[in-house]
């Protein structure tokens, strides 16, 4: 009789055993072993209004997490599903529900966030080096090299990303951020008799030529009109992407490029933008002011003078240039 319940102790022993076997083993591989099949490198895009269920089930989908309930857990002990912050996250390395939960939470182990402002008319150029000076250890020439295709459509904003950002996350986080932008505007777009690549193109050259909102309307006006009646463009814009120069640094030699940015040598717009438009130099394009000129000139103080005829445009270059 006391083999029997010596025998019954035991197996209820090795039963609780097990359970706490069980229970540590899996709560040591959420804690602190990420899946085997953590996706690398990856990247995840938390709409506005996404709930923690979405998240977690795409994270499941993606073999970024084992279970959905052990992250939601750990969410919500982070302070709730309220805490889910919109935006784009990039993993460089596996990490487990709990690492997840904590990036997606805001509480990135005391890693912020570096906010990174790209002004508009920015060029690609231009944002590679911006991107070095924030981040030392940046692989601008990679960036440069994924973007080669992509001058005119990598939106200029107010980024924020962490410290071990890749080249390949900020290009989609840049040309998701146009995508968004761009949507406002889409039926104008579609509307329009130009082409989504001719609005871009001279919402690039209207970017570097306006000299503040009020300018923009009428000088894509001007262009655009030059451009109907068979014009050349003659602006100054491209010789910036082309030598990184400005107007008053133009020499005869730079204004004779054989190039088809060279808008004094070629016809029609340049072959692609010039830099990176916000959106009031894309609507702009969009939306040209009529109005009576057909030519402008920026003078020494970059203020803008317009004029209806050849012979007024003269009058202005020798009062406001020489």
């Amino acid at each position: 009789m006391k083999s029997v319940e010596q025998h019954g102790f035991i197996k209820k022993l090795v039963l609780v055993v097990l359970f706490f076997v069980a229970t540590g083993y899996f709560f040591y591989t959420s804690f602190f072993i990420a899946p085997k099949e953590f996706p690398i490198p990856y990247h995840l895009t938390i709409e506005p209004g996404q709930t923690l269920f979405s998240v977690s089930s795409e994270l499941l989908r993606d073999s970024v997490i084992r279970s959905p309930r052990v992250f939601e857990m750990f969410m919500l002990s982070l302070g709730n599903e309220k805490n889910i912050s919109e935006g784009e996250y990039y993993f460089s390395e596996p990490l487990t529900a709990l690492g997840v939960a904590m990036r997606i939470s805001g509480k990135q182990f005391g890693i912020d966030r570096q906010r990174i402002t790209f002004p508009e008319g920015f060029t690609n150029k231009n944002m590679a080096d911006r991107l070095v000076q924030v981040f030392p250890n940046f692989n601008a020439s990679l960036f440069l090299e994924l973007t080669k295709d992509d001058e005119g459509y990598l939106f200029p904003d107010t980024y924020g990303f962490f410290p071990s950002l890749a080249p390949d996350f900020v290009v989609t986080t840049l040309k998701r951020n146009f995508d968004k932008k761009i949507a406002t505007v889409a039926d104008q777009i579609t509307s329009s008799s130009r082409t989504k690549a001719d609005i871009i193109t001279m919402a690039s050259i209207i970017e570097k030529e306006a000299n503040g909102k009020d300018d923009r309307a009428v000088i894509s006006g001007i262009l655009w009109k030059r451009l109907d009646r068979g014009m050349l463009l003659q602006v100054d814009a491209p010789f910036l992407f082309l030598f990184d120069k400005q107007s008053s640094e133009l020499t005869l030699k730079d204004l004779a490029t054989d190039s088809p940015y060279n808008t004094y040598k070629y016809k029609g717009l340049p072959p692609g933008p010039i830099s990176n438009p916000g959106l009031e130099s894309i609507k702009a394009a969009l939306n040209p002011e009529v109005s009576p000129y057909l030519y402008y000139l920026h003078d020494k103080t970059g203020a803008i003078h317009y004029a209806s005829t050849y012979k007024e445009h003269l009058a202005n270059i020798t009062r406001y240039l020489k």
